[in-house]
């Protein structure tokens, strides 16, 4: 037999080897974003776009860190030499200050080439200095959604902010809720957006929730924001969606807003939920419907509606257009409920209603799980789930797609952590379809005939 012969080991240490053939290189700045990771986060379209989701929370969980304005150089060199076009810019709930926005506006956005129409840069340290480089460049950018919510760009952001709709033609949705306005900017964004003046001409989507008083020790009085909200409906016909949550509207608020809504052909989503317009606010939008607006979808969420505000909507709503309805978290009982319930069958189908947060009893129970069964009502359409325990029926949430609305609007994790990525999955895009209102991703989730809306 032949014997074995033992390898021979290498004896040589071939790290200390390459050090002195190559150098002893720095280590590379843990911070460092390169396109390997870029493109990993690029989410490819069927229609040969791109959109990149660098999302602070997602970042944060798999990499212990979020993107700054050290990642904004290497964002912008990969934008510019991949072979897609990048529509969209996801980086929400990451640390940019007023320096990397910067770069991003000069080497991305403002581009004679740029193709990114999608910026969503919402709760990061932007301050009104990002909005002033914003406005200095409006003639030149081409972005028709933009998201600055969560930055503290304050009331003089919210000046430079209306110099910016004044020059610019392309934005169409805009969100400046929760980024420390006031009075003296609402004013000054509401001028910006008066047909009398001239001004934008182009605006379809504003979101002016969670207005902060002018002052810190007196509480201001909503009736002023309602007076501008009023000259804003009655002297623009452009927008068809306004948000205006958390601002602490009353019922007599709401005389103001109805003034203006009269005068006004085009709004077609109006949401106020989680003010105080209470009962005599639901009231007087209950005697409006009976004037057959052109309104399509009301959210009053969370505003101590009582059950004699739901007999009235009860009374005003079969006269209306309403395609969607939002009541949920208020103090109905189940006699509210059932007000409510007994004007679904209207000439206009209500497709979407939310009512888990209110009192159910059997009775109301019994008249939901009926109409499931008949077909008034669908399972996907509504936020209450009805099951059965111990011979009774109990109402569950269940959460439908006007619902999940809000769960994609603020970018939360869909499973509460990071996923693994495991290969990159070409993203089919549909065509566009015709829809009156778009509500803010709600059509991506819709079940039903988005022809029919």
């Amino acid at each position: 037999m032949i014997p074995k012969t033992k390898k021979k080991k290498c004896i040589c240490d071939t790290k200390n080897i390459l050090k002195k053939i190559t150098g002893t290189p720095a280590p590379l700045d843990k911070r460092e974003i390169n396109e390997i990771r870029l493109n990993l986060f690029t989410e490819r379209n069927s229609d040969g776009t791109g959109s990149l989701v660098l999302r602070g929370n997602d970042i944060f969980q798999r990499y212990n860190r979020r993107i700054t304005d050290f990642d904004i150089c290497a964002i912008c060199r990969y934008i510019r030499e991949l072979k897609l076009r990048v529509t969209k810019i996801d980086l929400c709930y990451n640390k940019i200050t007023d320096v990397g926005f910067f770069k991003l506006l000069k080497k991305v956005l403002v581009k004679g080439r740029s193709s990114v129409l999608d910026l969503n840069i919402m709760n990061n340290e932007l301050t009104d200095k990002s909005v002033l480089h914003l406005s200095k460049y409006a003639q030149f950018i081409k972005l028709k959604y933009l998201r600055l919510n969560g930055n503290d760009i304050g009331t003089k952001g919210g000046e430079y902010f209306a110099d910016f709709l004044e020059n610019n033609t392309s934005l169409e949705r805009c969100d400046i809720g929760q980024s420390g306005q006031t009075l003296t900017s609402v004013a000054y964004i509401v001028t910006a957006l008066r047909i009398d003046h001239g001004a934008n001409q182009y605006l379809k989507v504003l979101d002016l929730s969670r207005v902060v008083p002018l002052f810190n020790r007196y509480q201001y009085e909503t009736k002023w924001l309602a007076y501008h909200i009023e000259y804003l409906l009655e002297r623009n016909n452009t927008i068809i969606e306004l948000h205006l949550q958390n601002n602490e509207f009353i019922g007599h608020d709401i005389e103001y807003i109805l003034r203006g809504l009269r005068k006004n052909k085009t709004l077609l989503y109006l949401d106020l939920g989680y003010n105080k317009i209470r009962d005599y606010g639901i009231e007087l939008i209950a005697e409006y419907f009976k004037e057959k607006p052109e309104l399509v979808l009301l959210n009053v969420a969370g505003n101590n509606i009582g059950d004699a505000g739901a007999r009235a909507l009860s009374f005003g709503l079969p006269f209306s257009k309403i395609r969607a309805l939002d009541v949920s978290k208020n103090k109905l009982n189940a006699k509210g409920v059932l007000y409510l319930l007994n004007t679904i069958k209207k000439p206009v189908y209500l497709r979407f209603l939310n009512l888990f947060g209110n009192n159910f009893d059997q009775t109301t129970c019994d008249v939901i799980s009926r109409m499931l069964l008949s077909g008034v009502l669908f399972q996907h359409t509504i936020d209450v789930r009805i099951y059965e325990s111990g011979g009774r029926l109990h109402a569950a949430y269940y959460p439908n797609p006007a619902d999940r609305n809000k769960h994609l609007y603020y970018c939360e994790l869909d499973y509460g952590c990071y996923q693994p990525i495991c290969k990159i999955v070409r993203k089919k895009i549909e065509e566009k379809k015709r829809v009156k209102v778009d509500c803010q991703q709600r059509h991506k989730l819709d079940k039903t005939n988005a022809f029919d809306f």
